[in-house]
């Protein structure tokens, strides 16, 4: 094999791999683009750190909170709890958060401290896959603690 023939087909390999690094950097560069554009929320949704759980009791605290804030997230928070919110004002006092349990899939528990009072309150949530943060707080119910609740709290208290 003579040099010139050999220093041509490796000009010829350099020039394909020169095409195929561009055409690579340009669909790279289309795909970023797609992605860091849309307006689309993009979760993990593997291993255990990631479950249900975590994120359901993520938004009941976040939304709960945001409205004893008055200071609602309509992200956290259904349309029509938002337009309740804007006729009447829902009044708690919350100080300290005692527990924060998730009872069931789309349901959770919140216990409270605050003027000297301790208040329970169960939470629905409503799960779409269109939701932000999969959950959306739809209702506020407050709930009776129970006796050895009661005790426990008066007993840490002290």
């Amino acid at each position: 094999m003579k040099l010139e023939t050999f220093e041509s087909s490796i000009q010829k390999e350099l020039k394909l791999l020169r095409v195929i690094l561009v055409y690579t950097f340009l669909g790279f560069s289309f795909l970023m683009g797609l992605v860091l554009y849309s307006k689309n929320n993009y979760f993990f949704d593997k291993g255990e750190v990631f479950k249900e759980r975590p994120m359901a009791s993520f938004v009941c605290n976040t939304a709960f909170m945001s409205i004893i804030n008055k200071a609602p997230i309509s992200k956290l928070i259904t349309d029509e709890i938002l337009v309740a919110l804007k006729k009447n004002e829902f009044n708690v006092a919350a100080e300290d958060i005692l527990l924060l349990q998730v009872i069931e899939e789309g349901k959770c528990r919140i216990i409270v401290r605050g003027d000297n009072k301790v208040r329970s309150f169960l939470i629905n949530l409503v799960s779409k896959k269109q939701n932000p943060f999969f959950y959306k707080l739809s209702e506020i119910n407050e709930d009776e603690l129970t006796n050895l609740e009661e005790e426990k709290i008066s007993r840490e208290a002290k």
